[in-house]
C-alpha cells in the first residue's frame, strides 16, 4: 500500500489518527536548498519521500528562488549563457531561502496566535476537550488540537502521548500579547 493510500484510511475524528495526520504535515520539513551550476554535486540528490530526482523551485512565498530558476530555464532553453548575476547569487540562495522560510513561519504562527486568542477570548474558565497531536521532547510542550472551538493550543506537560485525549482549562487570554494560558485538567 502506498503512503497516499494509507493516509486516505485515516480519520481526524479518531484521536490516534488525528495525531498521526498532524505529524504527517511535518514530514517534509527540514529539507534544504542546494545550489549548483552545470555539474551535479556528489551525493544523494533524491527527494526523501519521492525517492526520485526533484527540483523545488516554485511555490507560494518562494518567489526569490523563482527569479533564479526561471532565468536559468530561459537561458538553457534559448542556448544562452546563464547571466553572471544568477551565477553570483546562487551560492547564497539556500541560506536566503532558509531565512525567508523562517520569517514566513514566524509570521504565520503569529497570525494564528492572534486568531486563536480572539476565538478563545470569551472562553476564560471553560474546560475544552482535545487530542494531543505532538509532544516536544526538549521542552515538554504538548500541542493539543481542540475541536470546538477549532484551535491548536500548547501547554507544558510532556507526560502526555500523541493520540491521548486531554481536557484543558482556559486560564487567561490576552489578545494583544497574543497569548492563551491553559492548564491540564486531571480526572
Amino acid at each position: 500500500r502506498t503512503y497516499a493510500e494509507m493516509l486516505r484510511t485515516l480519520s481526524p475524528d479518531r484521536p490516534r489518527d488525528l495525531a498521526f495526520l498532524t505529524r504527517c504535515t511535518t514530514l517534509f520539513r527540514g529539507a534544504g536548498y542546494l545550489a549548483f551550476e552545470r555539474e551535479l554535486p556528489d551525493g544523494n540528490l533524491l527527494h526523501g519521500a519521492l525517492a526520485a530526482p526533484y527540483a523545488h523551485t516554485t511555490a507560494p512565498l518562494r518567489r526569490l528562488v523563482d527569479r533564479y530558476s526561471l532565468e536559468i530555464c530561459h537561458s538553457l532553453l534559448n542556448r544562452l549563457a546563464i547571466p553572471d548575476w544568477v551565477s553570483a547569487g546562487l551560492p547564497g540562495l539556500p541560506s536566503e531561502m532558509s531565512e525567508t522560510g523562517r520569517a514566513a513561519s514566524a509570521y504565520e504562527r503569529g497570525v494564528l496566535d492572534i486568531a486563536e486568542a480572539l476565538v478563545l477570548s470569551g472562553h476564560r474558565g471553560e474546560v475544552l476537550g482535545g487530542v494531543v497531536t505532538d509532544v516536544n521532547q526538549k521542552t515538554d510542550i504538548v500541542t493539543v488540537q481542540v475541536q470546538d472551538p477549532a484551535v491548536e493550543l500548547r501547554v507544558a506537560n510532556g507526560r502526555k502521548r500523541p493520540g491521548e485525549r486531554i481536557r484543558l482549562r482556559v486560564d487567561a487570554v490576552d489578545v494583544l500579547a497574543p497569548r492563551v494560558d491553559v492548564s491540564v485538567m486531571t480526572a
